[in-house]
């Protein structure tokens, strides 16, 4: 396909629908303005790499660069940056003009608030996004784990305890205890990451490193398991750590319930048929 260069937001008309693109088209919009599918060329402009979630496509990066491809290739390259994998797709639109060129990214990057971007971001991802990729935005919190761990009373004493509470009635939960029995083998092990994860969210320590949504991927969930997993862990979060803590935590794992539910269940949206 070769470029085209026109420049000029899509119609009105060409706008409507939802603020995610369909992923199957060759020029979709963002924020109205029109993007290109495939690697950008070596020009001035602004691209997005996206991720495929169910019918959409949604960002995980706006980037404006005097040259694309090369900034483009660096992010590829980059594995700090993007994880092989994570971005499925690539759109691009040329902007010569570098005023105008940093007015449309505030715009998008505000619109759509990709989980890589920092600057001019007004929220945090889109929970599909968010389960997918860790969420880089500053400033933006969940709950009072974000703001740092000299706000939270807590122990890795507290910590432990809890998980292991909960998980002492998970496992007897006639609901989501056999999906954890049917799933872990190794429990000592289990207890180690699991407390790793919260000490990282609580306490900001460094040990656990991992993404706590892809192991869930091949589970087979149901979206009412979030809810008794929620309701359980409010219970024991609330029973074994101090209050600001108990808050934090269970803030934390409601984000988390909204973001894995979203990444297992993408939303749909029926195609309109084009008019005779």
């Amino acid at each position: 396909m070769q470029p085209r260069h026109d420049h000029s937001p899509l119609p009105a008309a060409r706008r409507a629908g939802p603020i995610f693109p369909h992923a199957d088209a060759d020029e979709v919009a963002f924020a109205g303005f029109a993007f290109l599918a495939g690697d950008p060329p070596a020009r001035a402009g602004i691209f997005t790499l996206t991720r495929r979630i169910g019918e959409f496509l949604y960002p995980v990066i706006f980037v404006e660069a005097e040259d694309m491809a090369a900034e483009a290739a660096r992010l590829r390259a980059d594995e700090q940056v993007l994880t092989s994998g994570l971005a499925d797709g690539c759109f691009w639109t040329a902007r010569d003009n570098a005023r105008l060129r940093h007015h449309a990214l505030r715009d998008l990057v505000g619109k759509y608030d990709p989980p890589l971007n920092e600057e001019f971001r007004m929220g945090r991802a889109a929970p599909e996004i968010a389960a997918l990729v860790a969420d880089r935005a500053k400033n933006l919190p969940v709950g009072e784990a974000e703001h740092g761990a000299a706000a939270i009373d807590a122990t890795e004493a507290d910590i432990k305890a809890m998980v292991r509470a909960f998980y002492a009635e998970a496992l007897h939960d006639p609901l989501i205890g056999p999906v954890f029995v049917s799933h872990v083998s190794d429990w000592e092990h289990h207890f180690d990451i699991v407390q790793n994860f919260w000490s990282r969210s609580l306490l900001g320590t460094s040990r656990y490193a991992g993404s706590p949504f892809t192991p869930h991927l091949s589970m087979n969930l149901k979206p009412e398991f979030f809810d008794r997993w929620v309701a359980l862990f409010r219970k024991n979060a609330e029973a074994h750590l101090k209050p600001a803590a108990a808050r934090a935590a269970i803030a934390r794992v409601e984000h988390m319930s909204v973001c894995f539910q979203a990444g297992l269940f993408p939303p749909t949206m029926p195609r309109k048929e084009p008019a005779a």
